[in-house]
């Protein structure tokens, strides 16, 4: 079996770390216009990290078993899918804004919805790079640092709701 240097796996998972969390920074993404109206999506880095990264610690629990050879308890097992489930959960949702609503929509959570006219307050986060929507109905919808087009949003959703964002 082919051993595999773990100061080469090291610096490997250290440089695509760095990567991905400068380079999901410098890209700004595109809105995407569906029938429904503007979409601004989660960034292809960013998409493409939660592709490449989970099943990457998948391969490195694997790899880790086969190796060594030892028996895993059955509660380092549950956490270790305990931890993959929670990384898919906290991946931000798709935001489209519709011509009466803003939406989220996410891949296994219930989707958000805020009317315009529910719409209280929008507040610029992280200096402008995270932009939150809150309703009177309780609902907050956040515009992250992964999502698409940040600047495009805030304007968009200016407009719509005829709020200004608060810093």
């Amino acid at each position: 079996m082919m051993h595999i240097d773990p100061g080469v796996v090291r610096a490997l998972a250290i440089a695509l770390v760095f990567l991905l969390l400068y380079g999901s920074r410098l890209t700004k993404g595109m809105v995407k216009e569906t029938p429904e109206g503007p979409a601004f999506r989660i960034k292809p880095l960013y998409a493409w990290s939660r592709a490449v990264v989970l099943p990457a610690y998948v391969l490195f629990f694997v790899y880790l078993l086969v190796s060594h050879k030892q028996p895993v308890p059955w509660w380092a097992t549950l956490l270790f899918v305990a931890a993959i489930v929670l990384g898919v959960l906290q991946m931000p949702g798709t935001i489209v804004l519709t011509p009466t609503a803003i939406t989220q929509r996410f891949w296994l959570l219930p989707s958000k919805t805020i009317q315009y006219n529910e719409v209280m307050a929008l507040q610029a986060i992280q200096g402008g790079r995270m932009t939150r929507v809150l309703g009177d109905n309780r609902v907050t919808i956040t515009h992250t640092s992964n999502h698409s087009a940040a600047a495009e949003f805030q304007k968009e959703i200016e407009r719509r709701t005829g709020k200004r964002l608060n810093s």
